[in-house]
């Protein structure tokens, strides 16, 4: 074993990582800077209060329990936000925020099976960075604390990745943030393949799936579909990645694709008539258009997300969240 990887399990074994389960898995979470992971992972909080509450019935013989375990301040404030219509704080480049670790636990006839989703709004490239430091030997001697405890807990300890892409992105809507490439293929590409190079050079879990969340989908979704790639079918998929994302696709494809399993999310905005200035020829008569709302609390967070007032629940797409805690348990935890 390496000098690099022995010091980062020594240092960072320490007791809130440590499993108080047996079967206790990991699942890491990656993606580029404002790609939609702290939304995601909200999106994923949400749904599990729901899962929750069907699961933890009287007679059911199957219990469900989460736990949100920050380490630094941030998430549970963004979770009672995201109720209120907010979007989360957008996370600076090379800058980390929120930390916590996301646990789900089952209760099952023959014991508990718990599995930790270790987070960090820290970019994906800020990530392949990381690793090349440490594959380069620079932390040999003084080793950074923060990207040794990030390896350890996204890397040589995960059996599972979730990977955030945004379909915005594949179509050249929006700017990789941070990124000195502007192309996000190759960003998560390059990311994919440090990830399975590093567990490959070091021993350590092997990855059991791949779940890959194509966020902002509800921002394109009617021009996908009528592209022939409507992202919750399969054939839609395929198509879209071959287009938007070939290389991720090809790393995803040559490790296998028999465990991966993609899911479009999206949000519902708050909209409003406003006048449209440009086609309004009779002020006394304007012409109107709709727009986006940004939030009336807080402008800076920008559009406001609907929230549905009978349930108390931002509308988002949730069936992919239920999918994704059954494929956990399915694939992951097998």
């Amino acid at each position: 074993m390496s000098q690099v990887l022995q010091t980062a399990k020594n240092v960072f074994s320490i007791p809130s990582l440590k499993s108080k389960v047996e079967q206790e898995r990991r699942a890491s979470v990656f993606g580029m800077v404002e790609s939609g992971k702290t939304t995601t992972l909200l999106e994923l909080l949400a749904v599990c209060t729901n899962y929750a509450n069907q699961s933890n019935r009287p007679g059911s013989k199957e219990n469900f329990y989460f736990l949100v375990e920050e380490r630094t301040s941030g998430i549970r404030q963004a979770l009672g936000e995201f109720y209120q219509g907010m979007f989360p704080e957008k996370t600076p480049a090379g800058e980390r925020i929120f930390e916590a670790d996301f646990l789900m636990r089952f209760h099952k006839t023959f014991g508990k099976w718990e599995i930790r989703l270790p987070f960090c709004e820290t970019s994906g490239e800020a990530m392949s960075h990381i690793l090349d430091r440490f594959r380069n030997g620079q932390y040999e001697i003084t080793p950074d604390m923060k990207d040794a405890g990030l390896i350890h807990d996204y890397i040589l300890d995960t059996d599972a990745i979730a990977l955030i892409a945004p379909v915005t992105r594949g179509l050249g809507m929006e700017a990789e943030k941070g990124a000195t490439v502007q192309l996000p293929d190759v960003n998560l590409s390059r990311l994919l393949s440090a990830i399975y190079q590093y567990k490959k050079e070091n021993p350590s879990r092997p990855i059991k799936g791949i779940a890959v969340f194509l966020t902002k989908y509800d921002a394109l979704r009617t021009y996908l579909e009528t592209s022939k790639m409507d992202l919750q079918t399969p054939d839609g998929v395929h198509n879209f990645m071959s287009k938007y994302f070939p290389q991720t696709y090809d790393v995803i494809g040559w490790y296998g694709l028999d465990n991966v399993r993609f899911w479009p999310t999206g949000v519902q905005i708050e909209t409003e008539r406003v006048i449209d200035e440009l086609n309004t020829l009779d002020p006394q008569n304007p012409a109107y258009k709709v727009m986006p709302r940004l939030h009336p609390k807080n402008p800076a967070r920008g559009w406001q997300i609907k929230v549905d007032s009978k349930r108390n629940m931002p509308v988002f797409t949730e069936q992919p969240f239920y999918e994704f805690i059954e494929w956990l348990k399915d694939t992951v935890m097998a």
